[in-house]
């Protein structure tokens, strides 16, 4: 795709309409006919005390966190490019054909009147308006690994009947390595708002709440061995810090449209890079932005249903939300393209295929608290 520089104008237009507060309105959730009896989940619950977790995280461990982003996505994307290249599969336990269930659901903000027509930006923008209504849907994710190290990513928020679940990439709280419901990430914390401060005691500020993780859901073919084709997606619980109520309620939160397939017009993709291709000014406390189609990474390829958009964020966007200008999220960022030593190669990133997984992964969480 080449951008479409006569339409930049209309790029400001856009996000007039996007990006500016808007008032939140009733959404429907969504249930894609008889669920599934879950054999294709792994559920594990973070039983932390959550003051605790909001503590643990202090100046230090955020930077860290910030700082290992870059490496931790690199070895990821050698793992996808292995995967790729070896040939995409359907998991074990997706025994159903792709996509032969569709879950949709409407978003909690007014309609985005006027935008179906979507300039194509692959050279991402930092969100002008970051810290109001629809953008705060859209967070930073810090957790700690299994060896102690932390790290971070991008979620969003997503409508849910309990109000509080966040969307994401299953790498980003489970490793993908076989260990089951044992080895979901720690320390999981969602922080919507999320801004460098460096006067602040963290670094950060959180004006609308940190929320501490408690469910977590993923697939099993992602937690057993890590599929990138169809499984690295997921969703987790979060506790109301003190004052607030509900996570939907407090930032609004995205819809959704899972099992309608890889191709999209106009999509919007958002998250937290630490940096990006030829970029030197991403440092994974601003929101960036994206705009243009989602494509079929692999066409003709039954196997291979992943999402790809040409877009030069980086490490520490993954999980971030592909989003239609309706507001309803139909992939995640998982992984994107490198030399191998962590360098950026192509300005494009792919999500796993959004179809019967994370119609599973949608059902199950909301019924979870």
């Amino acid at each position: 795709m080449k951008i479409r520089t006569p339409r930049r104008a209309a790029a400001a237009a856009l996000l007039s309409l996007v990006l500016l507060p808007v008032t939140l309105a009733d959404a429907d959730v969504a249930q894609a006919g008889t669920p599934s009896p879950w054999p294709t989940l792994t559920v594990g619950t973070q039983t932390t005390d959550p003051q605790q977790v909001r503590d643990y995280w202090t100046r230090e461990r955020v930077e860290r966190a910030l700082a290992n982003e870059k490496k931790d996505q690199a070895a990821f994307n050698q793992k996808a490019a292995a995967a790729v290249k070896a040939g995409g599969r359907k998991p074990v336990e997706q025994t159903r054909p792709a996509q032969s269930r569709a879950a949709v659901a409407g978003r909690t903000y007014t309609t985005l009147a006027g935008t179906t027509d979507v300039p194509e930006m692959p050279y991402a923008q930092p969100v002008p308006y970051p810290q109001t209504v629809p953008a705060v849907m859209v967070g930073k994710i810090l957790f700690t690994a299994k060896d102690g190290t932390t790290h971070g990513c991008t979620g969003s928020s997503i409508v849910t009947a309990n109000k509080n679940t966040v969307w994401t990439a299953g790498h980003c709280i489970h490793p993908g390595d076989g260990s089951g419901a044992e080895g979901f990430f720690q320390d999981v914390l969602f922080i919507p708002g999320y801004k460098k401060n460096t006067q602040a005691p963290k670094g950060y500020d959180a004006p609308w709440g940190e929320w501490v993780a408690k469910a977590k859901v993923a697939p099993t073919s992602w937690t057993a061995d890590g599929d990138v084709f169809w499984a690295d997606l997921a969703a987790f619980t979060v506790v109301p810090p003190a004052g607030y109520t509900n996570l939907t309620d407090t930032v609004g939160a995205f819809g959704y449209r899972f099992g309608s397939g890889p191709d999209w017009s106009d999509i919007i993709d958002s998250g937290f890079p630490g940096d990006g291709y030829q970029r030197t000014d991403m440092d994974g406390y601003t929101q960036f932005y994206c705009t243009g189609n989602a494509e079929d990474a692999t066409r003709f390829f039954p196997v291979d249903d992943r999402l790809r958009m040409d877009c030069d964020m980086g490490h520490g966007a993954s999980g971030g939300p592909m989003s239609t200008p309706e507001g309803q999220i139909v992939g995640a960022n998982s992984h994107g393209k490198d030399d191998g030593a962590g360098n950026i190669v192509e300005p494009v990133l792919y999500s796993s295929a959004h179809a019967d997984n994370a119609v599973d992964v949608i059902n199950r969480i909301g019924t979870l608290g």
